[in-house]
């Protein structure tokens, strides 16, 4: 692997955890694009970034690395080693995406970018994108389904609802018969990051980094089709109509493309590119409001710029809507001003600013208000971003900028600047990352009056007030924080309490858990803090820490910690009313095949109908390849 390829697939990998106002810049820039264009434009680069979608290989190369690296163990394997034809059944973007960052990862050192698309470009007899053939990951359903509706149990997009509570009002399960719960079935599937299962009509919808796109049985984990897309996915799928018929949407992960299929069968109905930004991701969910869909759109450039010879630094978060019928972009709004030439680093290089605020988590609606609310990371440079660290509030019909609430300042970072080696990029000073990683939950008081909660990186959490601009109403800090620490990926509302998870792995003083806090005034009600339990894995990640999202029912709190135990807390007192370790054990699959579970992180679990299910195994922290989606019912029935 080339230097740039070295350090910047180590700094990707460590980067995608996350993550009165002043004179806002940056107001709504208008845009069409129609879905032809935006897919032919999609194929164009995306930077360090691109390199997940394993285009470009040039498969003659493939050829010549693969019998000097891969063919003395694939091509007479033995034991758990898989035979080269059955490799070849993976897509390129899955084969690359094990290469970069998956259990092949150690045997792909001193392989570059470009490498490692060849490798996979040579493998694989499958294609990126469209239905698969075959589903070999789960069994092909044999009933004919009935026809699909959007009423009934279900779990729909990344909170639940546009309002991002993570909550199940009607879980087809009482509180009571919690401590019952038994593993009914469980699916394992390829890649390292995924989005949680949405379920509507019966059907459970999920996404992976490995670049498959699944619809199961709810009941039974069966398969109805699977479709691939180049460069995977991570955003939950939200559900809706087009025409009449249900429809899926969801976002590629390095594609920088959003993309709409028909529910029932898997087609694709249209593919837009969101942005032409360089070093894109896309993790935050979209969501759908009255025929619009609202994208966020985050980065990894502060993990990037670890390498002195990138010019650091560009990117701006971004929302963007887009008509959900057809795709075509009707607005975009930056977190920022454009970059501009500021100063040369240590290396001579030319540094640019401001930049950053990616938004990492999915937009809320505010109906009432014609609004929508995003939360920001932090500032790439030296240059000052309003608007980095802070709840935004945008106009739906505009994306006009109405007020932001800018809660951390001056938080500048980038990746390693507090190590021996400092690159050239870091700012001065450099921050503590205290980005935001959250949705924002809309909530309403018994009173009517509406709150927005958000918890932070920093270990914070706020309630702020909607009609003054997002003044504080009261906040409440746990612990130091930090780039692993506070709160990650996402809590949940019940309209009463607030259930916060705490991450705090390689902090000062950590305090991971879980905690709740009444949200009329944001007095902490109780406190369960994770104890220590051995793994199945020895290193830094057989922790308690709290970090994959929360979902709560009427009675309970779910949270899965990165040692491998979901659990289930009385969110009246904080105890443990249930607890399930998924890495204990092999756990047979719907395949017919074994699996085992390892670190919970990332997306939370789903609850409808009475089943929950979660996800298991989270970048092969645990040492053990791919991902494991659990359902749990009473007694397994």
């Amino acid at each position: 692997m080339s230097k740039m390829g070295k350090v910047t697939t180590a700094a990707v990998l460590g980067l995608i955890v996350a993550a009165g106002p002043a004179a806002l810049p940056a107001q709504a820039q208008e845009a069409a694009q129609t879905p032809a264009q935006g897919a032919a434009a999609a194929e164009g680069g995306n930077g360090v970034m691109g390199q997940f979608t394993a285009g470009g290989g040039d498969p003659a190369l493939g050829q010549q690395l693969y019998e000097k690296h891969c063919a003395s163990c694939h091509d007479n394997p033995t034991g758990r080693i898989p035979a080269k034809a059955a490799i070849a059944q993976n897509t390129p973007t899955s084969i690359a995406q094990t290469l970069i960052e998956g259990a092949m990862r150690p045997m792909a050192l001193g392989l570059g970018p470009h490498d490692i698309a060849s490798v996979a470009a040579y493998l694989s007899v499958r294609k990126d994108g469209g239905l698969s053939a075959a589903t070999p990951d789960a069994p092909a359903c044999t009933d004919k389904p009935a026809p699909m509706t959007l009423a009934g149990p279900g779990w729909n997009g990344w909170g639940n609802g546009e309002t991002q509570a993570r909550f199940q009002a009607k879980p087809g399960i009482a509180a009571a018969d919690v401590p019952r719960l038994k593993l009914k079935w469980a699916f394992a599937y390829a890649g390292s990051r995924n989005g949680q299962a949405s379920v509507v009509g019966g059907r459970l919808f999920l996404t992976s980094s490995s670049g498959a796109i699944y619809a199961l049985n709810a009941k039974t984990g069966c398969a109805y089709w699977r479709y691939d897309i180049p460069g995977g996915s991570r955003s939950s799928i939200t559900v809706g109509k087009i025409g009449g018929r249900p429809a899926v949407y969801f976002t590629g992960w390095t594609e920088r493309t959003a993309y709409a299929l028909d529910a029932e069968t898997g087609k694709l109905i249209w593919r837009t590119q969101v942005t032409d930004q360089q070093e894109v991701q896309m993790t935050g969910s979209p969501v759908l409001h009255a025929g619009r869909l609202y994208v966020p759109v985050s980065s990894a450039e502060e993990a990037i710029a670890v390498d002195d010879n990138h010019q650091c630094c560009k990117f701006r978060g971004e929302v963007v809507a887009m008509d959900a019928g057809t795709g075509k972009i009707a607005w975009r709004t930056f977190m920022a001003e454009p970059a501009k030439p500021f100063k040369k680093n240590p290396k001579g290089g030319q540094m640019y600013g401001p930049a950053g605020a990616a938004i990492w988590g999915a937009p809320t609606v505010d109906a009432r208000r014609g609004l929508i609310y995003v939360t920001t990371g932090d500032s790439y440079t030296d240059i000052a971003v309003p608007m980095a660290e802070a709840v935004v509030a945008l106009d739906m019909r505009t994306g006009a900028i109405r007020w932001a609430n800018q809660l951390t300042k001056g938080d500048n970072y980038i990746i390693g600047c507090y190590g021996p080696r400092q690159p050239g990029n870091c700012p001065s000073p450099s921050g503590p990352d205290y980005d935001f990683g959250v949705a924002p939950v809309l909530t309403t008081l018994s009173t009517g009056k509406q709150l927005i909660l958000v918890g932070q990186k920093s270990s914070q959490v706020y309630a702020l007030d909607p009609d003054h601009q997002g003044k504080v109403v009261w906040e409440h800090r746990l612990s130091v924080g930090g780039p692993l620490g506070g709160v990650e990926f996402g809590p949940a509302s019940d309209g009463a309490n607030y259930y916060v998870g705490i991450s705090d792995i390689f902090v000062a003083k950590p305090m991971p858990g879980v905690y709740a806090f009444r949200i009329a005034d944001g007095e902490l009600l109780w406190s369960a803090p994770s104890d220590k339990l051995a793994c199945a894995w020895k290193n830094p990640y057989c922790t308690g820490a709290v970090s994959q999202a929360l979902s709560a029912m009427p009675g309970v709190v779910f949270a899965g910690a990165m040692n491998g135990h979901f659990r289930a807390y009385d969110s009246k007192t904080g105890k443990v009313v249930w607890d399930y370790d998924t890495a204990a054990a092999p756990v047979g699959t719907v395949s017919g095949k074994s699996a085992q579970g390892g670190v919970m992180d990332g997306t939370g679990p789903s609850i409808a109908g009475g089943t929950v299910y979660v996800n298991s195994g989270y970048q092969a922290r645990s040492g053990a390849p791919g991902i494991v989606l659990m359902a749990f019912t009473v007694d397994g029935r």
